[in-house]
């Protein structure tokens, strides 16, 4: 479900919906450049858990204002944010990994926003 921004430090902002399904494209790729992973830090003395976006090349010409911080080893970088993981999963049939279900996601989509979609799987 669309929403101009996620977390409570607007750790993912769009400008129009668009922009959100065009994100949604960019990571359903299924290419190795993004995995989406739930770390239980708080297992290991952390504050929380953690829902992340680990990206394993920088964005090119995404549209999305991501607050990325730095990663580790082959991890390029990542996008901390509960809400937004929590929302692929549970409104557009996102699951935990690098592989989603193209067209599990896509059905989520509404049409008019397909274009955006496919857009996005091709950055």
């Amino acid at each position: 479900m669309y929403k101009q921004s996620f977390g409570s430090k607007k750790q993912i902002i769009f400008n129009s919906e668009g922009e959100f399904y065009e994100f949604l494209g960019y990571l359903t790729k299924n290419d190795g450049t993004t995995v989406l992973v739930w770390e239980f830090n708080d297992k290991s003395g952390a504050w929380a858990q953690e829902g992340r976006i680990l990206f394993f090349s920088q964005p090119q010409n995404l549209r999305a204002d991501l607050s990325q911080t730095a990663g580790v080893g082959r991890i390029v970088s990542r996008v901390n944010c509960n809400e937004f993981i929590e929302n692929l999963k549970q409104n557009h049939s996102f699951v935990l990994g690098e592989i989603q279900d193209v067209a599990a996601v896509r059905n989520t989509v509404p049409q008019q926003f397909l274009g955006d979609f496919d857009n996005g799987r091709q950055l």
